[in-house]
């Protein structure tokens, strides 16, 4: 059943400009919109919530909750299923992808390069003033081996960063069923 255009009118009113009605919209459309928006808010909940604009992690939390939605309907056995041949690879990207995205997010890069915490880090006080110094325990070995550390990870951040905008750039249009 089609609506005329006072009902329309009203039904975006009612929804606060929500529906984007137009000819041939009918009321099944609207509680499937209505449905859908509810399944999103559900999914995307916890990235919305903790989503700041001027941190790059919050648009990564929401990236990784479309692609985890997009590998679930990929593996859904339910829904339309691709050829093996082209669906197996882009399972394998997509969760290349979230793990990336889960070592971006956690930054334990120098961790996994070797850093070395096992020292103290404490605060002398300069005598004769109200200021004071940072000094640490840490040896010129242990300093040396960080060091090497750090620019490791650095490098590893950078790599994986790179790797997965390639992903990204040249595979997401291919991702979408």
């Amino acid at each position: 059943m089609t609506m005329n255009y006072k009902t329309q009118k009203i039904i975006n009113r009612l929804t606060f400009g929500l529906t984007t009605m137009g000819a041939g919209f009918s009321f099944r459309d609207i509680t499937y919109n209505l449905k859908q928006s509810f399944h999103s808010f559900r999914k995307f909940f916890k990235a919305i919530w903790n989503f700041r604009g001027s941190d790059y992690q919050s648009t990564l939390d929401v990236l990784s909750v479309c692609l985890k939605l997009q590998l679930e309907k990929y593996q859904d056995t339910s829904f339309h299923q691709e050829i093996d041949e082209t669906r197996i690879p882009k399972e394998r990207k997509i969760e290349r992808c979230l793990e990336l995205l889960a070592n971006l997010k956690a930054q334990e890069y120098d961790q996994r390069c070797g850093y070395d915490h096992n020292y103290e880090t404490y605060f002398k006080p300069i005598p004769d003033s109200s200021c004071s110094t940072m000094e640490s325990t840490e040896t010129p070995e242990q300093k040396a081996k960080n060091e090497k550390a750090i620019k490791r990870a650095i490098e590893l951040e950078e790599k994986e960063w790179n790797e997965l905008m390639d992903i990204l750039k040249t595979d997401l249009r291919s991702f979408w069923v």
